[in-house]
């Protein structure tokens, strides 16, 4: 495996890559791997003839403390990658990546204003911003995220749509352990009690994908009721719930898919999940609270 810093190093790498002939396979990640991130790497491996894996903390999409506070830790992910074969690690700094005087940044608008986006717009320009920079560094074929974020993952298909990227957009689906609780690199940062308190959050939307099920049908009654049952746990504060369209993730259900969505603080960290549950025929009528 070949570790590379600079992005200009990494362009001319996939250049050399190019002339081989192969597939290259992006996976963005914000470093401290867990099983989830294994996952993308593995199905990568699967498809892609070469892979490439970014390992980027980027201090756009943070508050400062945020930023200061997310779990690094180079060796361990660099094991990690040998392990599972990867061609390139790259890893830069940010002020390679932001360098002086760099003015620049991509927006999908529309988009980015659904669900909870219009109140950390900021943070999914610096995503789009940054995706956006990987995929012409890497120049990849395909790129692989995780179904985590659902808002995340539906900018960044829109972004490559709407900017002729070249690029196949992979999602994988959400990895969990054995509670339920996606994995998640913030998960390292809860102590042991808010460990315990956050398997609160996949429980709760497992509750609402079983009322869906049977028929319920009132979106903004669901929500309610799921930042409801999140917030019986004391160490849970909700930040964000909502019951919308798993393909627009606006309030009125169009689609034969619903997003069951929440946003939560544990211990001041802020953890995300979502279910995507077929709903019945017949209900796709309501609105999220």
């Amino acid at each position: 495996m070949i570790v590379i810093t600079k992005p200009k190093e990494m362009t001319r790498a996939a250049r050399r890559e190019r002339t081989l002939l192969r597939q290259v396979g992006l996976v963005p990640t914000l470093g401290y791997l867990h099983e989830g991130h294994e996952a993308l790497i593995k199905r990568a491996k699967k498809e892609n003839g070469l892979v490439v894996v970014s390992q980027f903390v980027n201090p756009l999409q943070f508050r400062a403390k945020a930023y200061r506070d997310y779990p690094r830790d180079f060796d361990r992910d660099m094991t990690v990658c040998e392990r599972l074969g990867v061609d390139y690690l790259f890893s830069p700094e940010a002020e390679d990546m932001y360098p002086e005087g760099f003015d620049t940044s991509v927006e999908v608008k529309d988009m980015a204003g659904r669900l909870e986006g219009a109140s950390i717009r900021w943070h999914y320009r610096a995503v789009t911003t940054v995706v956006a920079k990987l995929f012409n560094i890497v120049q990849p074929d395909t790129a692989y995220f995780g179904r985590k974020d659902p808002h995340q993952l539906a900018i960044i298909k829109r972004m490559a749509e709407d900017l002729n990227f070249p690029v196949k957009i992979i999602s994988v689906e959400t990895r969990r352990a054995k509670d339920g609780l996606a994995l998640s690199s913030r998960n390292s940062l809860l102590s042991g009690e808010e460990r315990k308190a956050a398997a609160v959050i996949s429980k709760a939307q497992k509750a609402i994908e079983t009322r869906i099920k049977r028929g319920e049908k009132n979106w903004r009654k669901l929500a309610s009721g799921l930042a409801a049952m999140i917030e019986k746990e004391p160490l849970a504060e909700v930040d964000y719930a909502a019951v919308v369209d798993a393909d627009t993730l606006r309030d009125e259900v169009t689609s034969d898919s619903v997003l069951i969505y929440s946003a939560v603080y544990i211990g001041g960290k802020r953890l995300t999940d979502n279910r995507v549950v077929k709903i019945p025929s017949g209900a796709r009528s309501g609105r999220r609270a």
